[in-house]
């Protein structure tokens, strides 16, 4: 046994905690075993060992124990400045920084990483299809946002010749293949470095960004946290507490930020609707409405957490 922590939350419970009663009591709804009851934050939505990496043989936790937990100490006082009334620039660049991070957190982002590696590293040999360098560099550049090919790395790709490249991609492959992820390319480089989120957040800060509040206090989490269609992000919506939601919207002109708006009854229950939809598993909140939501929430489940 090595006392590292494998039960990694991918929802952090600083933002689960905000969905609890004014009792402080937190009811979630299970659908893998259909039963709605009280839980502690640090039983919901966590993965057996999602975040742990092993390149090169290694047993790496401290994207979960370091850099994951850093942002989320950050964050969390950017969630309580912006729900205490902070609606500014500053504020909204802040919270820019953590939704970026949560989306590339998120399972089905981390366990894309393998695949969607593999299928850039093989586009490469599109070099050899190309007429010329900047013909290539656009339609690569378009197919995978934020990553970028030298016209130096381009000629050499072409140096190498068609066998002479297939082979050294193959291993490249390879390495992926049996590594999770070599150690030049780990997944948490896309989380661990600003960097690495910069291209999504910049993405999120092209939106108006609009608080709504539900004086009910009806919002409900879902495990999927921050909802949007997949690929090139067009809106964006996130539940923050029992009483306030996040919606992002396209603008050719974004205001600098944050407005704050009334949710009417519709916009609560359709933002409910869709994170109890998305959800894996787990959906946290108010109790009625979670009751009210149970039959809509599907069978699919996450891997065992335990």
């Amino acid at each position: 046994m090595t006392g590292k922590p494998r039960i990694h939350h991918f929802v952090p419970q600083f933002w689960i905690r905000k969905f609890a009663e004014p009792d402080r009591r937190l009811w979630a709804y299970d659908h893998r075993s259909d039963q709605l009851r009280e839980h502690s934050p640090k039983q919901l939505m966590q993965i057996f060992n999602l975040y742990t990496i092993e390149p090169s043989g290694a047993d790496d936790t401290t994207l979960e124990t370091v850099d994951l937990n850093k942002i989320d100490s950050q964050s969390s006082v950017t969630f309580d400045r912006v729900l205490n009334g902070d609606h500014s620039q500053a504020a909204k660049e802040e919270l820019a920084s953590f939704l970026a991070a949560q989306v590339l957190r998120d399972p089905d982002v981390v366990t894309s990483y393998n695949p969607r590696a593999q299928e850039l590293t093989l586009s490469l040999l599109e070099a050899f299809e190309a007429p010329d360098f900047d013909t290539f560099s656009q339609a690569w550049q378009t197919r995978f946002h934020g990553a970028s090919v030298t016209e130096a790395e381009f000629k050499y790709i072409q140096s190498l010749g068609l066998r002479g490249a297939e082979d050294a991609l193959d291993k490249i492959i390879t390495g992926l293949d049996t590594t999770e992820g070599l150690p030049e390319l780990p997944f948490t480089d896309a989380v661990r470095s600003p960097d690495g989120r910069k291209t999504v957040r910049d993405r999120l800060l092209s939106f108006d960004w609009t608080l709504k509040t539900d004086p009910s206090g009806r919002f409900i989490l879902g495990d999927t946290g921050v909802l949007y269609n997949k690929g090139e992000i067009e809106s964006l919506s996130a539940p923050l507490s029992r009483a306030t939601a996040l919606y992002l919207t396209a603008s050719d002109s974004p205001k600098p930020n944050i407005i704050s708006a009334t949710a009417a009854a519709h916009e609560v229950e359709t933002l409910n609707a869709e994170s109890a939809a998305r959800s894996r598993r787990w959906i946290a909140g108010n109790k009625a409405e979670l009751d009210r939501l149970r039959t809509q929430v599907g069978a699919q489940s996450l891997p065992d957490a335990d």
